[in-house]
């Protein structure tokens, strides 16, 4: 069973991403900040994130950038925000793919789906 981990301060929208998932038959494991999620990691070995941007205590570019410089974590990004961030950040942070919030269901589905799939 793949494993997602879902980063998020939302706690109403992780848990809807959450129960959508598990439905998908993935195992999903959910995070309220980047360094709760960057503690997680030394346990989880996730096949996919979904990280949200904007975030108290450790932002979701910050997040990012930790789970990045770590060569030990190679799997597939995806953000997740209400506001479209700069194309250049998504480079530079060689982003796999962006959901802007709110999205529908089926392109959460479909875009988690793409990104296991592999």
């Amino acid at each position: 069973m793949k494993t997602v981990l879902v980063v998020d301060d939302e706690q109403d929208i992780a848990e809807a991403i959450q129960a959508i998932l598990e439905e998908e038959q993935l195992r999903v494991v959910t995070c309220g900040n980047g360094r709760e999620a960057l503690a997680r990691l030394k346990e989880e070995k996730p096949d996919l994130a979904i990280i949200d941007v904007m975030m108290p205590v450790m932002n979701g570019y910050e997040t990012i950038d930790a789970i990045r410089k770590d060569a030990s974590h190679r799997f597939p990004i995806l953000v997740m925000s209400a506001i479209q961030p700069p194309r250049a950040k998504a480079e530079e942070q060689r982003w796999d793919g962006f959901l802007k919030k709110p999205f529908s269901l089926r392109a959460l589905v479909d875009t988690v789906n793409r990104l296991t799939s592999s």
